[in-house]
């Protein structure tokens, strides 16, 4: 077990709450059981109307590194996390969400990677773990999705010349794992870090844009475990389908915005330089066409011309959709959508 004298640099885990009653305990006893011991724990929460507030307030009571704010009105997820981490004592940042859990020794084995390595950013592999009323077609969609842990190599200092390379064809699947699993020094980062132009996939962009421009370290060991349950706000997102600007946004937007961003933001040059322009731009009239196939093509072609990278998504290999183009073009693609999993 790590020394537990005030030598160490203070950790802040920052958990950003909203309606989290359910689960927040488990959580909270997670990060009062660390075997890091200089920690303080700031919760922010985001107007909340069940009994989170009552709960965290009863557990500040009984233990002073337990800090609680309320926001005076919502802010809404990402919002909420930037100020959660601006709440913070310390530059070092480790997330916790209401309804996960970190094992015992997760922050001890992070701090210790990025201190020895002198590194300001360290994420660690996660372990699903499943409500009751999840179904089985669900239950096996994560289990499926890639362990991190068989991209990365462990315990290695990665510089960002060779993350590109790293992540190679995984790129635009996020292949690194949810802000739980991240620990941070926040004097590496600026708001611009989280562009809100991202809904579903923000915590993958706000970790590509650091390792952009950062070295790091990954840690293969599950030191998190994710709750995959029906009224998390990410699974809202992915089952709520009533909305169709909503549904188009995070199902095929998202990633039009990822290609866009490879190609023209300066932060992502590394990236760029690994991934043949050829591919990002088939994926992205891939994704548009497949949008254009499975939603209703009208009311597609309308909310991307709203856009305003427009012109990138609405080209010449899209803006005159059919059926035979469709086909015509899933063939074609047919290699390239195996190898990046689109």
């Amino acid at each position: 077990m790590i020394n537990t004298n005030k030598e160490l640099p203070l950790v802040s885990i920052c958990i950003p709450t909203y309606n989290g009653a359910n689960y927040i305990e488990e959580s909270l006893n997670s990060a009062l059981n660390q075997t890091y011991k200089n920690i303080e724990i700031i919760i922010c929460d985001d107007k909340s109307s069940d009994n989170t507030i009552a709960i965290c307030e009863a557990y500040a009571k009984k233990h002073p590194n337990i800090k609680v704010f309320k926001n005076p009105e919502n802010l809404g997820l990402v919002k909420n996390w930037i100020n959660v981490i601006e709440k913070a004592s310390s530059n070092w940042i480790k997330f916790l969400f209401q309804d996960d859990i970190f094992e015992n020794n997760c922050v001890e084995i992070m701090m210790n990677a990025a201190l020895k390595h002198n590194v300001n950013f360290v994420f660690c592999n996660r372990e699903y773990f499943f409500d009751e009323n999840i179904n089985q077609k669900l239950q096996s969609f994560y289990t499926k999705i890639e362990k991190t842990d068989s991209i990365f190599p462990h315990n290695t200092l990665i510089t960002p010349e060779q993350a590109p390379k790293i992540i190679g064809k995984k790129l635009f699947n996020n292949c690194i794992g949810e802000p739980p699993c991240y620990l941070f020094n926040k004097s590496i980062i600026n708001e611009s870090d989280f562009p809100l132009k991202y809904k579903q996939i923000i915590d993958y962009v706000f970790v590509l844009n650091i390792i952009s421009k950062n070295s790091f370290v990954f840690i293969k060991d599950s030191l998190v475990k994710f709750r995959v349950h029906l009224s998390s706000e990410s699974m809202t997102t992915t089952v709520n389908k009533d909305a169709f600007d909503k549904l188009i946004y995070v199902k095929y937007f998202e990633r039009l915005l990822l290609c866009y961003d490879l190609i023209h933001n300066p932060t992502f040059k590394l990236f760029k330089e690994n991934t043949p322009l050829k591919d990002i731009e088939q994926i992205r009239d891939w994704t548009t066409l497949k949008s254009f196939k499975r939603l209703d093509y009208k009311k597609a072609k309308d909310f991307y011309t709203k856009q305003s990278i427009k012109d990138f998504i609405i080209n010449k290999n899209t803006k005159n959709y059919n059926r035979l183009k469709y086909k015509l073009f899933k063939f074609k693609t047919k290699s390239l959508r195996h190898i990046y999993k689109v």
